[in-house]
């Protein structure tokens, strides 16, 4: 929508892509024609996916954006009751703020020093806010992620120990019959990191079902749309396998420095 749009109130419309999707399909929207209150527009535009943290009583996705002189002429609203402002790049609220104050103060006749003529909700300082308090929120889940995990490995270490008490008659039987100790060590090893990541796959799994069911719930105007996190992923799978390696690692010593005849008189 441009200015044109708006001195020639033409019956345009831009859509957000869900919005789109439902009214439109697959097929392109662009020339396409839809009815709003049985008066028909043409649409000039749609939205690219994106994600938006607050909604301004919904979500752009799913509404239809049309010159504000189509809609006074339609609605006989002469004022509009709100309108968002963001600053360019660089700038910040306080000037844009500042400006607001000046340039309607001067059209509407306040006075631009006063602060009660304009209501104004900054929401880059709720942002900050919000900003710090998911990074530090993000930081203890971290820290309880890792705390969950090293208390998970000394779990399969102590597994493994138990493993290895129970198989203390086949290591000496590999070890008898020519088995190096880098082959025993390999297999305990190879064995825990099995252990570890099947227990971290299932976590996963988990985790991909719980988030493909919150659409059913319709909470992404509550609490966004949850998504699984690739470089967080990826980042508990490197500690996940370090971890398993750990645990695996004395058990699996112990293991391949048995003697063969020890390990043998044990049985």
């Amino acid at each position: 929508i441009n200015s044109l749009d708006i001195v020639q109130k033409r019956r345009v419309v831009f859509l957000g892509d869900e919005l789109k999707s439902q009214l439109i399909g697959e097929r392109p929207a662009i020339g396409e024609f839809i009815l709003i209150n049985n008066v028909p527009f043409q649409v000039v535009g749609v939205l690219k996916t994106k994600k938006q943290d607050s909604s301004y009583n919904g979500r752009d996705s799913r509404k239809a954006f049309i010159p504000s002189s189509t809609f006074t002429g339609m609605y006989s609203i002469l004022y509009p009751n709100n309108f968002v402002v963001q600053h360019a790049e660089g700038g910040s609220m306080e000037s844009v703020k500042d400006q607001l104050y000046k340039i309607l103060g001067k059209k509407y006749r306040f006075d631009p020093n006063d602060e009660e003529a304009l209501g104004i909700w900054d929401v880059t300082e709720g942002m900050k806010f919000l900003t710090t308090f998911f990074f530090a929120f993000r930081v203890f889940l971290v820290g309880i992620g890792i705390a969950t995990l090293i208390t998970g490995g000394i779990g399969v270490s102590n597994i493994m120990n138990v493993v290895l008490e129970e198989r203390t008659k086949e290591i000496g039987i590999k070890m008898a019959l020519g088995a190096k100790k880098s082959l025993i060590m390999g297999q305990f090893i190879f064995e825990t990191l099995l252990l570890t990541l099947s227990g971290g796959l299932i976590g996963y799994l988990i985790g991909v079902g719980i988030v493909s069911v919150m659409p059913v719930f319709k909470v992404e105007e509550f609490i966004g749309a949850p998504e699984i996190d690739i470089l967080g992923t990826s980042m508990a799978t490197v500690v996940l396998g370090l971890i398993g390696l750990a645990a695996g690692y004395f058990p699996a010593r112990r293991a391949s420095n048995l003697q063969p005849v020890q390990a043998l008189k044990l049985f």
